[in-house]
């Protein structure tokens, strides 16, 4: 296995760090998006397991994120659409990259909500999409009022920090816990106004438009996730106009699922998946 490491220079000047890691031969390739907070390093043990099963996987650290955001994260981004514009150049580099080979997506969390807006607005041609954990509608524990002032607040102190995620529910594993709080690369803070109000209009868009999804598409979600709402995949999943839909609910489980003690059991499901599909190309 190859591990590589780079940067791009964004549209509008912003340097984002990358990596991949790379099998011999890869019989497809994967393009992973991780959540709001944290890091695409923390998905090296996922990438491994990929690279061992022939799937090449890239990444990076999302503007504000990591690496992206030296010396230290902020989670800030002032508009979700550049978010899509950096997840558009980089599957061409992914592409590029990897030509002829079957194309995914992965996404976590905001990730998760990312692509769903992604492939909502530039319909990539694509063998499937994973959206894990996906942030498709706000979560209950969003104040409503907080909601109902976020486009005036966001323009008003971009900056201000509004709300915090709460990091003990991202796993039952005490030790994954452990390793995301002490991680100087995990953004630990109160979530920015700009940040919130852009996931909230992604949100809002992928409501209004999820008749243009036209992907393969894997939701998972654990039932007592409380970092994003369940009932957001399972909205997505019944109204999604896709004929090649799947919907797997992992009962009790928290938002990291890749994280839990369940890990394996989901990995597989993942990369059961992604052969199947893999096959039919």
């Amino acid at each position: 296995m190859n591990h590589l490491e780079s940067t791009y220079t964004t549209h509008d000047n912003k340097m984002l760090f990358l990596q991949a890691w790379m099998p011999e031969v890869p019989r497809a390739a994967l393009l992973l998006v991780h959540g709001l907070g944290e890091h695409s390093s923390r998905y090296q043990h996922f990438a491994e397991i990929l690279v061992a099963s022939g799937i090449a996987v890239f990444t990076f650290d999302g503007r504000g994120h990591g690496k992206s955001s030296l010396p230290k994260p902020t989670a800030y981004f002032s508009s979700h659409e550049d978010y899509l514009k950096d997840i558009d150049a980089l599957l061409g580099k992914v592409k590029a990259y990897c030509a002829d080979v079957p194309l995914f997506i992965f996404g976590h969390s905001m990730g998760g909500g990312m692509v769903a807006k992604y492939c909502i607005d530039y319909q990539p041609a694509l063998t499937g999409v994973i959206l894990s954990s996906a942030s498709l509608k706000p979560s209950d524990s969003i104040s409503k009022i907080l909601i109902k002032v976020s486009s005036f607040v966001s323009m008003l102190a971009p900056k201000l920090k509004t709300f915090k995620l709460d990091s003990s529910t991202i796993s039952h594993d005490l030790e994954e816990v452990r390793k995301y709080n002490e991680d100087p690369m995990v953004y630990s803070d109160a979530i920015p106004a700009r940040t919130g109000y852009e996931l909230l209009r992604m949100m809002k868009g992928i409501k209004l438009n999820l008749n243009k999804f036209k992907n393969p598409v894997l939701l998972i979600h654990g039932t007592a996730d409380q970092l994003t709402d369940p009932i957001g995949s399972e909205e997505f999943f019944r109204k999604a106009n896709v004929e090649d839909k799947t919907y797997t609910r992992y009962e009790g489980l928290y938002h990291e699922l890749i994280n839990e003690f369940e890990k394996e059991k989901v990995i597989k499901d993942v990369i059961e998946w992604i052969a199947i599909r893999i096959e039919k190309t």
